[in-house]
């Protein structure tokens, strides 16, 4: 069976993505090292690897795949769906320290499903860590919900000569 190219070479590890800058790389392996993060928030335009970051941060933090809900909320952004998902997922015990929800494409969430959120993140804090992706951090409208992600990754586009270097172990 073929796979689609992206999918194909997509990072698995955080040592094999590439980071804009030294900064955020550091950051990353930190958390890694802690074994921990906070709720984090990653904004930046189509393709700069939002989603990508949050699933090598996922993996090389070894959270199992039962204690990780994805969701593409870009889809699925009612408040029914905080309500029936997201909250059944936050309600049980997870198998390891803690569960991990990636709200991919937040900001597609209506503005009732953001203040349904802001409570489930509230809430199950110490179980459960959101990571949330999102191309335009302003349609983020519950103030809590930016304030609840201890940590805001704006990502941009690599130069091209960072984009050659990476490419070069694969051609």
């Amino acid at each position: 069976m073929k796979d689609i190219w992206v999918e194909k070479y997509r990072p698995k590890t955080v040592d094999e993505y590439v980071f804009k800058d030294e900064t955020q790389k550091h950051q990353v392996k930190s958390w890694v090292a802690d074994g921990g993060i906070p709720h984090l928030l990653f904004s930046g335009s189509p393709g700069t690897g939002k989603t990508t970051l949050a699933k090598v941060l996922i993996n090389d933090l070894g959270v199992q795949d039962a204690d990780v809900l994805l969701i593409n909320a870009s889809r699925d952004n009612g408040v029914d769906l905080i309500r029936r998902k997201i909250t059944n997922f936050s309600e049980t015990m997870p198998w390891g320290d803690y569960k991990v929800i990636l709200l991919d494409e937040a900001d597609y969430i209506s503005a009732e499903g953001q203040a349904a959120l802001r409570g489930v993140m509230e809430q199950y804090h110490a179980s459960v860590r959101f990571i949330l992706t999102c191309n335009y951090p302003n349609m983020i409208f519950s103030v809590t919900v930016v304030v609840q992600c201890n940590f805001l990754f704006k990502l941009s586009m690599l130069f091209p000569n960072k984009l050659i270097v990476f490419f070069e172990g694969y051609i």
